[in-house]
């Protein structure tokens, strides 16, 4: 199973506990589609950005599974609409998960899981996101740089509908 993360002083509500359900979640359904699958160790998850090293006959990757999170940290509940995309960690050294060592980028979505390349997304990311444009509310980072109060983090906006464009594979979800 994958290493526990701990919970940063930030997260008041329950940020973690959605990311590792996720991260659970694709774990089982990797399983199920044939791959076998590893986790990451606490360094290689902290310092390279990967949660699982994944392999189907002469397929294999990394992967850095991303929960459905809110749009602002105060909102009610998560939403599938819009997606967080971190340039920058929280720590000083840290470029953050969009420069890690990931080869694939697996978004949480209703009903399945959308795969990437993270090289692809870079391009994208390059293509669309004003990196000139700072925004201080969430609400308002689509395409534009958030920085959180306090935090070293450098974040962005994009629409589901971006990452649907540059889907490299699709696991779905099971139908209860």
């Amino acid at each position: 199973m994958q290493n526990a993360n701990s919970r940063n002083r930030f997260d008041k509500k329950d940020s973690l506990e959605l990311e590792e359900r996720a991260e659970a979640c694709f774990a089982e359904i990797a399983r199920r589609s044939g791959w076998k699958i590893s986790a990451s160790s606490k360094a290689e998850n902290i310092d390279e950005h990967w949660d699982f090293h994944i392999v189907n006959g002469e397929e294999n990757f990394k992967v850095e599974v991303k929960s459905a999170k809110r749009v602002h940290r105060n909102d009610a509940g998560i939403q599938f609409e819009f997606t967080w995309v971190e340039i920058h960690g929280v720590r000083p050294n840290d470029t953050g998960w969009l420069f890690g060592k990931a080869n694939l980028i697996a978004f949480e979505k209703q009903n399945s899981f959308i795969l990437v390349k993270r090289l692809d997304l870079l391009a994208l990311v390059n293509k669309k996101v004003n990196f000139v444009a700072k925004v201080h509310d969430p609400q308002e980072a689509l395409y534009k740089i958030y920085r959180r109060d306090g935090r070293k983090d450098k974040l962005t906006l994009l629409t589901a509908s971006d990452i649907e464009d540059i889907k490299f594979m699709e696991l779905e979800k099971d139908k209860k």
